[in-house]
């Protein structure tokens, strides 16, 4: 029987909020009769606080779905400061001690190492002990870095983390079997810094979990009592730009029209203390994956919000989009490049100028003053396209057939 490991630091099981594909992809390969072992923190991004591993605990392993799943402490952190960097080499140093005990004192035989970014350190511990112990080594790009550093901070192309983090991605892309993309127009990126074999792998929902569901009723039409609900689901961050919303919604507070934002991060204080005059903002704690689709189901559309930076417009792949559309609901995107552009080509929803709140209140307003039908219309065609591109049964098929050549 194969055995892999699966490294990212940020991985998430559906009872938390949070990403999900490393346990899916895991779960698949569990049912592939693959052995699977995984390693994560417990450190929630976007709450900032330890989930699973009490004060004394320097490691909790669970068997997850067959999957055994290793919870490693690491150092905490609040803010985007020193202290994320500790928190990203404190598990570095605890993967590297847990790898060696593995491999040298246990001898486990592994046939394949995957690790995901953003996390590069992580993924370039997993690359050293991959060379040193001949295991095959993939590298599944889910960000940029250091290049959404770059774009997003204007930090210097010569600062010594940037020029660190740009060897440890070079050294990645030369050196990985495989190289695994979320987002297609990433892969030019990637080959220009020395990466060969890419695939493209989106991210994408279980359809048997994210089921089609027409629109909710709507009675004689939207009211004070029955508002249009715009749901936003995931992280309250910076590079989220969701005060844009806000201005948006401020902008627009005369139509029923209500902003639903679900999850938490850093900027969630902030976002509420300038909200609080506005009655058409309402904001909720983080759900698990596990119940995103029955929430997403009582929406009448799904925002997808980020800031204008660069690196957003060919190397994002959200989830919250891919959701929207296999439940099929028309969306609302404020990410230019390859998303804006899908979502236009294909007719799903409504697109607008990130950082703009003006462009973001008009492009609320034709949706809101679409029929029914019309709006119908976008969520069968994005329930369409998430049965023929983003359904996460055709891109696990895909992962395990690349898989199979290294067992």
């Amino acid at each position: 029987m194969s055995l892999i490991w699966v490294v990212n630091q940020f991985a998430n099981t559906p009872d938390l909020a949070g990403h999900t594909r490393q346990y899916e992809i895991s779960k698949y390969l569990v049912n592939k009769n693959w052995k699977v072992e995984l390693f994560s923190s417990d450190f929630s991004l976007s709450q900032r606080k330890f989930k699973k591993l009490n004060k004394y605990q320097f490691i909790k392993t669970e068997k997850i779905n067959g999957i055994k799943w290793n919870w490693l402490r690491v150092i905490s952190y609040k803010k985007n400061n020193i202290k994320r960097v500790f928190n990203m080499l404190s598990f570095c140093a605890h993967l590297s001690f847990i790898f060696f005990i593995k491999l040298i004192i246990f001898r486990k035989k592994v046939n394949v190492i995957y690790a995901s970014s953003p996390q590069l350190p992580a993924a370039f511990v997993a690359l050293l002990f991959s060379k040193i112990f001949r295991i095959p080594f993939f590298f599944e790009v889910r960000d940029l870095w250091p290049q959404v550093l770059i774009d997003q901070r204007g930090t210097n192309h010569e600062n010594f983390l940037i020029r660190a983090l740009k060897i440890l991605e070079k050294k990645l892309y030369k050196y990985s079997d495989e190289i695994i993309v979320l987002s297609k127009n990433s892969i030019s990126y990637i080959r220009d810094r020395g990466g060969s074999n890419i695939n493209w792998l989106p991210n994408g929902p279980d359809l048997n979990d994210f089921c089609f569901s027409e629109l909710p009723h709507e009675g004689n039409g939207f009211s004070e009592d029955r508002p249009f609900r715009i749901v936003y689901t995931g992280a309250h961050g910076e590079s989220n730009d969701l005060i844009n919303v806000v201005k948006a919604a401020e902008l627009i507070q005369q139509l029923p029209i209500l902003f639903i934002f679900v999850g938490d991060g850093p900027e969630k204080n902030n976002l509420i203390e300038s909200s609080k005059n506005l009655n058409n903002i309402k904001f909720l704690d983080p759900i698990s994956k596990h119940n995103i689709p029955s929430f997403i189901v009582n929406s009448d559309a799904v925002l997808v919000s980020l800031k204008e930076i660069p690196v957003f417009k060919y190397g994002i792949s959200p989830n919250k989009l891919y959701d929207a559309y296999a439940i099929g609901r028309p969306v609302i995107t404020t990410i230019e490049g390859d998303i804006n552009d899908e979502v236009k080509n294909y007719c799903l929803g409504v697109t607008c100028r990130p950082g703009n709140p003006k462009s973001l209140a008009n492009s609320v307003i034709k949706l809101f003053n679409l029929s029914r039908e019309k709006r119908s219309e976008m969520g069968r065609r994005s329930r369409q396209l998430a049965e023929n591109i983003y359904s996460r049964t055709i891109i696990n098929e895909k992962l395990f057939n690349l898989l199979k050549k290294y067992a």
